[in-house]
């Protein structure tokens, strides 16, 4: 491994070798990694988030989102329009914004996977429980930015990393699709390296702002 999968550091050294699985951490983002090589078939991938029960229907999940949606509503209008990016096979999230009279777009490269929908720009882009599953989150995060319009905000969603000593039996972790980990620290340089602003208005919250 050269860099940082992150923040493209070459700073970086192996932090736990569970099996043949191999786990690096940045030095300088903060950020620990599943090395490639560890990385399940798409096939896998897809048929792993069908067993999600991500039901709009369902209270706990619908309040679980609302982490996400309460900070963002007094920050954007009904008239703009955002992204829901990474919005798996079942777009609860974009469902409640649009309950609010929000309009969202979908993309999801198994499920959602129109492409025309990254030509445009967006007021407001979220991802819900999807930048752990990015395996090059450096270009992803690109993407995004460019995604983004001017005055507009991008919301993620993830559970922070824990302490060091926990990570080998953290859940999030065991999940075979996630693939990278973040802590306060990681979402700081990314805010950094595309001059963003960034918020932590809750846990596993983050909120960027791009001028």
């Amino acid at each position: 491994m050269n860099k940082c999968k992150v923040c493209k550091s070459s700073n970086l050294k192996i932090f736990l070798k569970l099996g043949k699985s191999i786990y690096w951490g940045c030095n300088i983002c903060g950020s620990k990694f599943l090395d490639p090589k560890n990385y399940i078939s798409n096939s896998y991938e897809k048929k792993h988030y069908l067993k999600h029960n991500n039901s709009i229907t369902d209270p706990n999940y619908k309040n679980f989102l609302l982490k996400l949606f309460e900070p963002f509503k007094d920050k954007i209008s009904t008239s703009d329009i955002g992204l829901d990016y990474g919005c798996g096979f079942a777009p609860a999230l974009a469902n409640i914004f649009k309950s609010y009279g929000f309009k969202v777009e979908l993309y999801d490269p198994f499920f959602f996977p129109n492409k025309d929908v990254l030509l445009k720009k967006y007021k407001f882009i979220t991802c819900s429980e999807v930048v752990e599953h990015f395996f090059n989150p450096y270009d992803e995060f690109d993407k995004i930015n460019n995604l983004l319009d001017n005055n507009s905000w991008f919301g993620v969603m993830t559970a922070f990393l824990p302490k060091d000593n926990f990570f080998e039996n953290w859940y999030y972790r065991r999940d075979p699709t996630h693939v990278v980990f973040y802590k306060k620290e990681t979402f700081q340089h990314i805010a950094f390296q595309r001059n963003w602003q960034v918020f932590f208005p809750s846990e596993n919250i983050v909120l960027f702002y791009k001028k």
